[in-house]
Formats: C-alpha cells, sequence, structure tokens
C-alpha cells in the first residue's frame, strides 16, 4: 500500500505533544475502501447468500454506505499512522488523538478524493539544562 509516498509535517504543540498532518492521495483512500468492502463481504452473512459470496451492490444496500466508510477509514488511519512515524523517526508515548474527532473526518471521506488529516500524540520532552559555567563548588 506504500506504493504512493504519504505527505507529513510535523508540527510540535506545547505540553510535549507534537501534530502531524498526513495528506493521503485518492487512490490510497480508494484501495482502503474497496479492501473494506472485500473485508465485509467475507465476514458478513445475509439470508440468501453464502458467507463470503455477497455481492458489492447487496452489501452495500444492507449495511449501508456509512458502515462501510467507516471501516475503510478505520483501516486508513492505523496504516497512515504507522507509515507516517517510520518517515518521520518519530517515538511517541501514547495511540494518537484525531484532531476534530471520528465523526467529522468520516463526514468528508469520499473515497475518490484526497484526504487531509491532523494526529496528536505525546513525546518524550527535550530537557532544557541552564547554564553551568560559572558556578562555585
Amino acid at each position: 500500500m506504500s506504493a504512493v509516498e504519504l505527505k507529513v509535517k510535523t508540527e510540535p504543540r506545547p505540553s510535549s505533544r507534537l501534530a502531524v498532518k498526513v495528506e493521503i492521495p485518492a487512490a490510497r483512500c480508494k484501495t482502503s475502501y474497496e479492501e473494506a468492502i472485500s473485508r465485509l463481504s467475507r465476514s458478513v452473512k445475509l439470508p440468501g447468500f453464502r458467507k463470503g459470496k455477497v455481492p458489492k451492490a447487496v452489501l452495500i444496500q444492507q449495511i449501508g454506505q456509512i458502515r462501510i466508510k467507516a471501516t475503510a477509514l478505520e483501516n486508513l488511519i492505523d496504516s497512515v499512522w504507522k507509515e507516517a512515524l517510520e518517515q518521520t523517526s518519530i517515538k511517541p508515548l501514547c495511540d494518537p488523538d484525531l484532531d476534530g474527532g471520528f465523526e467529522a473526518l468520516l463526514g468528508s471521506f469520499e473515497p475518490d478524493k484526497d484526504l487531509a488529516l491532523t494526529l496528536e500524540t505525546d513525546i518524550a520532552p527535550k530537557p532544557k539544562l541552564k547554564s553551568t559555567t560559572g558556578l562555585k563548588a
């Protein structure tokens, strides 16, 4: 999935936090959406169809577009976060927080369009030492 390069920018925030801004190309969003449909069609059991044999159109009609988009977006955020950490060599102390919330991002997520998101995480603080010259013991 990393055939399409991500655009990653970092921005320091107060209290040892770091904002990671990621721009995801439309091709990557579309791939994630198609994978979500494929994964759901293999796991969903609908009356009249064998497990794993549900057609795409029936799956979208029965499950709904929002659930498919949510599944695709969750998987996309996870993979993008891991790839952004590799690109920038960041060592986070916790899982990221999605700036603006998942529901707002889900509302603006379209598989055929580029997606920009901001993830915030805690990082280890950099200690600042005061001047040690001129001290008398």
